[in-house]
């Protein structure tokens, strides 16, 4: 395919300049040129930036507490985070354990929705086919904190320039809810995660 075909293939692709142009919301309609990635598309959020602070190697050894789930149960989890190319989404690999039960793997793929202004996150499992009620979370800031609601509830308290807190020694905490019968979220466990680089 020859440059000026995959142009007229990408809308809102300039195909002078590569740049794709966005109207001036001013009684003017002036043009303005948008920075792009090199195909063509918008960069990135800014938003995204608050979870730099994940990437890298985690591991944590805690304990659930008795839920909707049974009795509290110790649980270790080893994660690694790292930005697929382009830096749209924040990759996620993860070996759970809960109990004697078999270890959980799976991958999840963070992003943000600019036009919807949150995050999501849609992962796969070895615990379960797809759903699209039980595989999505969808994030925002909410009092100081990246809450994030799916299947189940978790958040990650936020430093003073709003990206993930990272805890002077080093350590991440980040909070779990589950739903009890009534569909109410109510306290599952705490994972203090420690940098395993």
């Amino acid at each position: 395919m020859n440059r000026r075909t995959r142009d007229r293939l990408i809308p809102g692709r300039s195909k002078t300049t590569g740049h794709r142009l966005a109207w001036n919301r001013s009684r003017s309609r002036n043009v303005t040129e948008e920075p792009t990635n090199p195909f063509g598309a918008p960069l990135p959020s800014l938003e995204l930036r608050r979870l730099e602070p994940l990437v890298g190697k985690w591991h944590t050894t805690g304990r659930t507490q008795a839920s909707v789930l049974g009795p509290a149960v110790p649980v270790t989890s080893t994660e690694e985070f790292y930005w697929l190319e382009g830096g749209y989404y924040l990759v996620q690999t993860y070996e759970t354990v809960f109990d004697d039960e078999p270890a959980q793997k799976g991958i999840n793929y963070w992003f943000y929705d600019a036009d919807a202004e949150k995050f999501r996150i849609i992962f796969f499992s070895n615990n379960g086919p797809f759903t699209e009620e039980g595989n999505r979370y969808e994030g925002e800031v909410v009092d100081g904190t990246l809450r994030f609601t799916g299947p189940a509830r978790f958040q990650y308290d936020l430093d003073t320039s709003g990206g993930i807190r990272i805890n002077d020694d080093g350590s991440v905490l980040i909070r779990w809810w589950l739903r009890d019968d009534e569909g109410q979220f109510q306290p599952w466990m705490d994972n203090l995660f420690r940098s395993s680089r």
